[in-house]
Parts: structure tokens; sequence; C-alpha cells
């Protein structure tokens, strides 16, 4: 029975909204949540001061286990479509303690990933503001009004999750839609306005003389924007056509985000000079400076819409996993609560929200607290990349040990070669990715990373230890 408050709010765990989004909510969901223009603004300068042009490169190198990852995501949702999808898989497959320390890293994952988000939404909402002249560059400059912006950005993103799945996907579309044709113009102007700064080369996507330790810091910087996609897998319990749509949208979403980068990355680094790219916090902005000047604005517009897209999308994965987590008695009950009227798990949502609120006073409040966390939240491409990881692991045993025929496949005994294959590629990709960014990590994020990295991996064992309370609720 589902307990509920005076005003119809559940206190219990119950049901997600089900069948409620369509695959064209899904795939903008996932195209949304990678944040295209967000990340070309926030990764691409430090990757071309690290790759030169050859972080064009990095990022399709980097993009390549990802999206053998996505494939593996789009069979484990045909066969076990669930709103804790990782987490769910690895318990399902593997076993509850596999299972257990996979929650723990997709929370770690995913948490730490959405201050990252919180703070750029306030630097880049004031830089709009400043651009327009409505504010001061004192006000434009400020710590406290950056941290006030987020703290606004945060509550904002908290009310189409609340509303639930299907107002969330609607904002999306809508700030979606913004985002690509402001990018769009201006691609289409810089395309048109053709001026070359540094001629085109296929050297960009593929050289043999490569400078393989710029290449690979750049890898690691291009991990945290080549994810965000697998957010249709954590949405498949609120999918119209949960074990044929989930996955799918992913790999489309992927797919049309290289696409952007495919486009955009080269043409910036054709119209601009590599030193002004590479020393800019924004260079798509530089970029649009060169191509119209006057209406440069726009492009904090798009980036913005972008960031914050990405904050709610963020939100949203960690607020399905935790309320399957709590669902199979990982995580406390509350975690799962879901609200009667929006069908949403409002609690932990709340409680994402309050988290970051607390994070951002404490880091603005605290030059100690804020660099330790501006270290952890440097590295939440790591995790991201530890998740996708165990994931392949999943595959190699799911599709070497433990296939059997089941939902839309062919009933009789069959094998999976090429995604035996697929499987071990993603986890070996995958595994330097992870290695390499922890062995970079003193360059690239703090010297005393790896120490922070080894505590934070350490508290699994309490995740862990509950596993043996685990109770798996499959959906399907």
């Amino acid at each position: 029975m589902v307990g509920k408050s005076s005003h119809g709010i559940h206190t219990e765990i119950s049901d997600l909204k089900r069948d409620v989004l369509h695959i064209l909510d899904l795939i903008p969901l996932s195209t949304s949540s990678v944040a295209p223009t967000f990340s070309i603004a926030a990764a691409y300068g430090v990757m071309v001061s690290l790759a030169g042009s050859q972080a064009i490169m990095a990022t399709f190198l980097t993009a390549l286990p990802f999206l053998l990852t996505a494939f593996i995501f789009r069979q484990f949702n045909i066969h076990y479509p669930n709103a804790g999808a990782s987490y769910h898989w690895g318990t399902k497959i593997i076993g509850r303690k596999f299972g257990s320390f996979q929650a723990w890293i997709i929370t770690l994952a995913y948490f730490f990933s959405i201050p990252p988000i919180v703070v750029p939404a306030g630097e880049y909402t004031l830089a709009l503001l400043y651009s327009l002249g409505l504010i001061s560059y004192n006000v434009y400059s400020s710590q406290l009004y950056v941290a006030i912006m987020g703290i606004i950005w945060v509550i904002i993103a908290t009310i189409p999750l609340i509303l639930g799945a299907k107002p969330t996907a609607r904002f999306t579309e809508a700030f979606l839609v913004i985002e690509i044709v402001i990018l769009s113009l201006f691609l289409g102007f810089g395309l048109t306005h053709f001026k070359v700064v540094n001629p085109f080369s296929f050297n960009w996507f593929f050289d043999t003389k490569v400078n393989w330790s710029g290449v690979i810091l750049a890898m690691i910087v291009a991990s945290t924007i080549v994810d965000g996609w697998e957010i249709d897998s954590y949405s498949s319990e609120e999918s119209k056509k949960p074990k044929q749509w989930p996955g799918l949208s992913g790999i489309i979403g992927l797919l049309s985000v290289l696409m952007i980068y495919g486009i955009t990355m080269p043409l910036m680094t054709i119209e601009t000079p590599l030193n002004l790219l590479s020393q800019s916090v924004d260079p798509l902005f530089t970029w649009a400076q060169g191509i119209i000047p006057s209406y440069s604005w726009l492009i904090d517009l798009a980036v913005l819409l972008s960031t914050a897209s990405s904050l709610w999308l963020t939100a949203f994965i960690l607020s399905r996993a935790w309320y399957a987590m709590a669902r199979d008695n990982l995580l406390p009950s509350f975690f799962g609560w879901v609200h009667e009227g929006f069908g949403s798990p409002w609690m932990n949502i709340f409680i994402i929200s309050g988290l970051n609120i607390l994070l951002n006073v404490l880091m603005l409040l605290s030059p100690s607290v804020q660099s330790f966390f501006t270290m952890v939240l440097s590295a939440a491409g790591i995790f991201l990349a530890m998740e996708f990881f165990l994931d392949s692991i999943s595959g190699i045993v799911f599709f070497w040990l433990k296939h059997r025929p089941m939902g839309k496949e062919n009933s009789k005994e069959h094998i999976h070669w090429i995604y035996r294959i697929i499987s071990i590629l993603a986890s070996v990709g995958l595994g330097l990715i992870i290695i390499l960014g922890l062995y970079f990590s003193p360059q690239t994020i703090g010297q005393s990373f790896i120490y922070i990295f080894l505590g934070l991996i350490s508290f699994s064992i309490v995740f862990v230890y509950l596993s043996r309370k685990i109770k798996v609720r499959d959906f399907i």
C-alpha cells in the first residue's frame, strides 16, 4: 500500500509514471544531455591548449569506446529495461556486490558532474547580461553573484524535474531547438563568409605524427563531453516502448552530437588563431566574435540554454538511479518516494538540489572547501569513464557467459559475436582512459587527487556491505 501525506504526495515507493516518453522525446533528451554547445565552450579551449589542432582527433578517439558502449546499452535495454540502468544491469548480470559498487560509482559520477555545470550556468548568465549592457563589470566579475545565479539555476532546474518526465522533455526540447538554431546560424555564416587562419587538414582527424602526451591529456578532458546520451536508458520505465526505443535513441543522440562537433570544431580551428582558442575560457564566443561581432551575445544565450538543460538532465539521471536503488532496498526508502500526480521521485530530487545549493554556498564561504571540491569536480570525467567501463565488463560477462534469448530476439539459442567483440574493445578503451587519467592526474587535476580518488572509492565498502539487503525489482 502506498502512503500519502495530506497533499497527496507519496511517502512510500511506487511506480514512476509509465508510457509517457516517445522516441521523439528520448532523442532530444540524449542529445541535450551531452550539451554540445556548452561542451565545446567549456572544453575545447583547454583541449587545444593541450593538443593543438589534434584536439579534434582526441575528441573522436575518446568518443569511440563510448559509442561502442552505447551499442551495449542498446542490447541491455532490450533484455533488462530499468530506471536503474547501469546499476541494475551490473546487479542482474554479475551480482549484488558488483552492482552495489557500481551504484557508488554512479553516485560519484553524476553528483560530481552537477556542480561543474552550476558554476558555468551562473557565469554564462552574467556574461549574457553583461554583453547586453544590463549589469556592470563589477557584478559580472563577482564570485558572489556567480554563486547566486548558480543557486537560482538549481532552483529553476528543480521545477521541470518535479513536474515529471514529460515536462522535463518539453523544456529540454524547447531549449535544444533554440540552441541548435543559434549555433546553425553562426555555422552557416561562418561557412558563407569563410576566412582562413589555419588551412584545413585531414590530419586534425587522423595523423600518424601524433603529439601523444598532448592528445592523451586532451582525451581525458574529452571524456567529459561524450557522455550524457545514456539518459534514455534511465528513462526506460517512462518510455512508451521500453524494450525498443531506449538505447537506440542514445546512439542517435551521441552520433548527432559527434556530427555537431565534427562541423563546429574544425570551422572554429580554421577561422580562429589557435593561441586565441587555447587562451579563451569560452572559445565558442571567441570564434563568434570573429564571425558576427555585434551578435556574438547570441552564442552566450545558446551556451546558457545548453548548460541549463545539462543541469537538470544530469540530475534526472541521478534521480532515476537513486529511485531504483531505493526500490531494491540499497538506499533508504525515501529516495524512492514518487509524487502521486507528477510521477517523479520528488524527495531525491529535492535532496540533489539541496546538496548542490549547500555545496555552492560552502565553496563560496570557504577557500579550503572550494579548492578541495574544485579538484574533485575536475575529475568527474574519470568517474564517468569508470561507470561505462563497469558496463563494458557487464557486457563481457553477459555476451560471453550469460546471454539467453529474450524480448524481441530470435527464440533460438544464438551468439552475439559482434557484441562479444564490442564489449572487449570498449573495456580496453575505457580502461586505458581511466589509467591514463589517473597517471596524468597530478598534471591535469592536482598532486593530491590520487589520494582523494582512493578515499572516495573506499566509501564503496558501505554500499557493498549493504548489498546483502538488495532485492532486485525487474521492470518488465
